[in-house]
């Protein structure tokens, strides 16, 4: 019975991750979603249909270049860790760069949380009175709190030195990915594609300049996934204790970042499960108890330097609601619902949950009603999110000023803002199809522990689903989908050998 139950939970992460990518692959295939100037400052998704068979050439170029570099300079006789150092630097590097020339500012709710950080250092929480900022987001106190660590040691509101704890956060996230590949794969040529990947993706470095913890969040998601495997395997519960502070102080940068725990602990049961061993059980419980313990730190530390009660905020009950809906953006996407709903019942928890629950009602009879609608609806949603390739990443440096030489300008308006997007959209389609292959080749080969990236990603496709849709969210969701594109690039080089094989014997 238990190694049934174990069967079956391994494949059903399995199959559903098949299934998600086989879907992703297609529609990245056949369509895009964007952003064009008209309707970019506003986030209005464009949709249009693709050239498939043109979509397919060019990736079939792309891997016949990939097999030829392979062929020509042999990917496995480079030093790994050169390769991890030179990628890490080059991703640090660039990033940096274009802190340097992209002259970008913040508005919306990075503005808002740079402000209160700003004013917190200032020992102002004016922010925290009732109806303000903070108590409408509470979510953002962690953010925040970076932040004012920040501008205390620089004196002012420096948003710069921000966004180089991001660039920073860029190559920490490479060096990762780059751990755990080689920790779950054991081969050094998906561990140099892997690198090469992180090196490739654009979205990354144009996220930079966004002040709102993305990347940081990401990094300190990925350090906690790595120690837990490094649990896993040594069972030194220090492994497991790292692994817990990682992903509080990533919950605390970013709410989100709670799949990952949801993830891991979900990994940890599992362990146990097969093991018969009470560590993982008790390693789930070390991760639940610190993310819980150091968010409560947190609140009850601010609480009392500023004199507030910091309540809950929004009820999520809103953010399901609005998901519901439909908006100027797009299905699903932010229509200010939650906000003017809690703002009108002078953010009463009570009084907003009763109004988001009727609405919630009110939208599932509609889809019960109307099922066509329900699919376009949710079909509509989904392809909104994750097949905009470039992640809202060129939207994000939308907001900027100052003097730009001719090859920023040309980024944010002109033929290399084109010739960015496109490059996005193909490598979008390449992870995605390579990820499938991957999952779908090696189906009576995978650890569950090789899959613990693929159970965050069915997490995120799942929560997005209900909650507020936004392309932005789904960007760390693609990040770490890199792995099994570098494990799907392996996979496909041989085949490519064997074709250009059989080719030549013909000749």
């Amino acid at each position: 019975m238990r190694e049934r139950f174990l069967d079956w939970g391994k494949y059903i992460v399995l199959w559903f991750s098949v299934l998600l990518m086989g879907f992703l692959s297609i529609v990245s295939l056949i369509s895009t979603t964007y952003f064009n100037a008209e309707n970019s400052l506003a986030e209005r998704p464009s949709y249009r249909a693709d050239n498939l068979f043109l979509n397919l050439l060019i990736l079939c170029i792309i891997l016949f270049v990939l097999y030829w570099i392979h062929q020509k300079f042999n990917l496995e006789k480079i030093p790994t860790k050169i390769l991890a150092a030179v990628t890490v630097i080059f991703v640090i590097g660039i990033s940096i760069i274009w802190v340097l020339v992209s002259h970008t500012y913040p508005e919306a709710d990075q503005k808002a949380v740079s402000y209160v950080a700003y004013l917190m250092s200032a020992d102002d929480f004016m922010f925290f009175k009732h109806g303000k900022y903070m108590q409408v987001y509470p979510n953002q106190l962690g953010l925040s709190a970076i932040m004012e660590c920040l501008y205390r040691i620089t004196g002012e509101e420096n948003r710069r030195a921000f966004m180089y704890v991001t660039a920073l956060s860029n190559g920490a996230v490479a060096y990762l990915l780059y751990k755990i590949t080689d920790f779950l794969f054991h081969k050094k040529r998906i561990t140099h594609l892997v690198l090469f990947l992180s090196m490739g993706c654009i979205q990354v470095f144009l996220y930079t300049t966004f002040l709102y913890g993305i990347t940081l969040g990401l990094a300190l998601s990925l350090a906690s996934v790595y120690c837990l495997l490094l649990f896993l395997e040594r069972e030194r519960f220090l492994y497991g204790i790292l692994s817990g502070i990682f992903i509080g102080a990533s919950i605390l940068v970013k709410n989100n970042y709670s799949i990952f725990l949801v993830a891991m602990v979900l990994l940890l049961f599992f362990k146990a499960l097969e093991k018969k061993k009470i560590r993982p059980v008790l390693a789930a419980l070390i991760l639940i108890l610190s993310a819980s313990l150091m968010g409560k730190a947190l609140t009850s530390f601010y609480e009392i330097r500023s004199g507030y009660e910091i309540t809950s905020g929004m009820p999520k009950s809103l953010w399901i609601a609005m998901g519901m809906q439909e908006g100027e953006r797009a299905e699903g996407w932010y229509n200010a619902f939650n906000y003017d709903t809690f703002l009108n019942t002078d953010c009463d928890i009570e009084k907003s949950d009763a109004i988001a629950k009727e609405s919630i009602k009110n939208s599932l009879q509609k889809f019960r009603e109307n099922p066509a609608y329900a699919i376009h609806f949710y079909y509509k949603k989904i392809v909104s999110q994750w097949n905009e390739p470039t992640y809202a990443s060129l939207w994000a440096n939308q907001f900027h000023e100052g003097n730009f030489s001719k090859i920023v300008q040309s980024i944010y308006d002109g033929l290399l803002y084109v010739v960015l997007h496109e490059y996005m959209n193909f490598y979008q389609s390449l992870i995605f199809i390579a990820t499938f292959v991957c999952l779908y080749l090696r189906r009576k080969e995978w650890k569950i522990e090789q899959l613990i990236l693929m159970i965050v990603i069915l997490g995120g496709f799942c929560f997005h689903i209900i909650w507020e849709a936004k392309s932005q969210y789904i960007f760390p969701y693609f990040v770490i989908l890199l792995p099994y594109g570098a494990v799907g690039l392996s996979d496909l080089l041989p085949q490519f050998a064997r074709l250009f094989q059989k080719v030549k014997n013909r000749k």
